[in-house]
């Protein structure tokens, strides 16, 4: 059965906004539909294009770390505050006019980077990518839910982090391999960037496509459910059911924060971890954006390969809490490398596996919020996740504005100490809160 796509004749706003696939994506549909999502992220990760740059930027806007951590904060909360107070479009218009609109913004504001001279006009530039990354990251996170059945959704949400993991990977590697051939000019990477996230987001723009509605009414287990999914679809209205389902749950909440604390090492990384490399452990610039790339291509494998796991078990809270048990163990560790020396070498192992661990953690917990959001109601996937990005931004903004300020009052090894106990809070609330089997799947998942 071929795949439809219906025409819309409200002229090219409408060509852009309303593109709806009417029958389930299968094959290589499937698979191109979900590379456009994480080519969008990846552009949409504005963070991984300049935190290879830090080290270099800093001193030319005379910023020191702690100011520079209150606008990283301010910034990354304004992205929380958009996804929740758009929270509820995502699903009632569909995800792709946000997706085409929020990777074209943001090519043109990495590109204006280059004009960049002080703080003021630094801020203004990443507050807009700010407030695309809040309309970006939950309609990606929906159209993977979207694209895939549960029995294969955590593989998906894996491929899906291509985008913030790739962007930090790629910058981070561009940065380690041109800044020398550009004598460590810090506008050479948006020239770079600049060019690619332009290229990226016209492809997005003419092929992405949405689900029609009430298609995304849908719980698809595996594909043996996609032709009764389809019937169902043309006799549902894919009316949007009330977003208050959601953000009156204390379950997903209890979600959507515990994650966020269990990743604040991962923020940090994401932020400062080139900047953190240079200044405890006095790598080169260059070098530290290289030894960064490591992790987030580590990080990568193990997103994939967990979901591989966890979609195979289909026991997504054992495989995530290995991942919880593993990082805080490996934090004791990386706590006291601070004050030694550590070879390059040696610190590209430490900083994969911490990357690998993280992974673990993070992979089948997508897919177990994404079930946990379907339970309540498949038409609000784009409001549950948009919960979570508030969650995640507004949190990890707080912490990150004061990350130097904590920094200063207890040094680095009581900022990681704080991180751990994030870790451990969210191993409280995955052992609690989240609904799911933990040793034996369940009856209907096949």
């Amino acid at each position: 059965m071929s795949t439809v796509i219906s025409e819309n004749p409200r002229g090219i706003v409408g060509w852009f906004s309303k593109r709806d696939v009417q029958m389930y994506p299968r094959g290589w549909l499937q698979v191109g539909l979900l590379f456009l999502v994480i080519i969008a992220n990846i552009v949409a990760n504005y963070e991984g294009e300049l935190a290879p740059v830090v080290p270099l930027l800093l001193p030319f806007l005379k910023l020191n770390l702690t100011d520079y951590g209150f606008i990283v904060g301010g910034t990354t909360v304004v992205s929380g505050i958009v996804s929740m107070v758009l929270g509820s479009r995502f699903d009632r218009y569909g995800r792709t006019f946000f997706v085409v609109l929020g990777t074209f913004v943001t090519a043109v504001a990495v590109f204006a980077m280059v004009l960049v001279h002080n703080t003021m006009e630094f801020l203004i530039v990443r507050l807009i990518m700010a407030i695309i990354l809040g309309l970006v990251l939950p309609a990606t996170t929906g159209l993977v839910r979207d694209f895939t059945p549960r029995v294969g959704r955590a593989l998906g949400f894996g491929l899906w982090t291509f985008g913030p993991v790739g962007a930090n990977f790629l910058a981070a590697g561009v940065a380690g391999w041109t800044l020398p051939m550009f004598h460590d000019a810090w506008q050479s990477q948006f020239y770079i960037m600049g060019t690619l996230c332009l290229v990226i987001s016209i492809i997005v723009a003419f092929f992405i496509r949405d689900l029609a509605p009430s298609l995304r009414a849908q719980v698809v287990k595996d594909k043996s459910d996609v032709q009764k999914a389809e019937l169902k679809a043309r006799h549902n209205s894919g009316d949007i059911a009330n977003p208050r389902l959601v953000f009156g749950s204390a379950r997903i909440w209890a979600l959507a924060v515990g994650i966020v604390l269990f990743l604040l090492v991962y923020y940090f990384t994401t932020a400062f971890g080139p900047l953190y490399l240079a200044e405890v452990f006095k790598y080169p610039a260059s070098e530290a954006a290289g030894i960064a790339s490591y992790f987030w291509l580590a990080n990568l494998g193990s997103l994939i390969l967990v979901g591989l796991i966890s979609d195979k078990l289909q026991l997504r809270k054992i495989c995530s809490l290995v991942g919880v048990v593993g990082i805080i163990i490996f934090m004791f560790f990386w706590i006291h490398l601070i004050g030694h020396t550590v070879s390059v070498s040696t610190m590209i192992w430490y900083t994969s596996l911490q990357g690998i661990l993280l992974g673990i953690g993070f992979g089948p917990w997508m897919a177990l919020y994404s079930e946990n959001l379907e339970d309540i109601h498949p038409t609000l996937q784009g409001s549950g996740w948009a919960l979570w990005s508030f969650a995640q931004y507004v949190i990890a903004g707080i912490f990150g504005g004061l990350t130097f300020v904590i920094v200063g009052a207890v040094g680095f090894n009581g900022w990681f100490y704080i991180c751990m106990a994030g870790m451990v809070i969210y191993g409280i609330v995955l052992l609690t809160a989240a609904r799911g089997p933990w040793f034996r799947r369940s009856r209907d998942a096949r």
